[in-house]
């Protein structure tokens, strides 16, 4: 009998270890699983990570390019608004001697049709500006403004001109659209 208790005995033993070795097997597949799975979720959080970053650079990317374009569009309309002004202030001190012209008294018929002349040639000049955009300042009696004029010579004020008005225009101004191209040369009174 006791060699049947005995056989009893090894016989659980067997299964035991059996049983053990299963259980082990089993935990080494579930923590194979487990590392893969872990291992799985780290890949997978690193790619989001990876997508967020390329997102954000798109985004960043998308927004510089219009940016840049609204910049393009805006330099664009500058260049087209304010095209003329190389050509008006090459054109001006020309003006200037022609209006000096006009203001020499002449007495014969020959001065007086050469006279006529300059005063055409003035007119064709001012009509070419204004069809460009180019207007002359008007500040005569008006209160001084350092952005369209410029104060050349000071005079003491009166009834007539209020102190800070503009007294005399001694060379014209001229703007292109919203932009002084040539301030106004002035005598102000204080």
């Amino acid at each position: 009998m006791a060699s049947k208790k005995d056989d009893e005995k090894d016989l659980e033993k067997a299964t035991s270890k059996k049983e053990a070795a299963k259980d082990k097997g089993a935990d080494k597949k579930k923590d194979a699983k487990k590392d893969k799975k872990d291992s799985l979720e780290k890949q997978v959080e690193e790619l989001q990570q990876q997508v967020e970053d390329f997102s954000d650079k798109y985004l960043r990317a998308e927004a510089e390019m219009q940016n840049m374009q609204t910049r393009f569009k805006r330099e664009r309309a500058d260049i087209y608004k304010y095209d003329g002004q190389k050509l008006a202030t090459s054109i001006l001190p020309a003006m200037d001697n022609l209006e000096r012209a006009l203001g020499v008294e002449v007495s014969d018929d020959s001065g007086k049709q050469l006279k006529q002349g300059v005063e055409l040639v003035l007119k064709h000049f001012n009509k070419a500006l204004s069809e460009n955009g180019i207007e002359e300042i008007d500040v005569l009696n008006k209160p001084f403004d350092p952005s369209e004029c410029q104060a050349v010579q000071t005079v003491p004020a009166d009834d007539d001109h209020p102190a800070d008005t503009v007294v005399e225009i001694l060379q014209k101004g001229y703007k292109l659209a919203d932009r002084v191209i040539r301030p106004c040369m002035v005598v102000v009174a204080q």
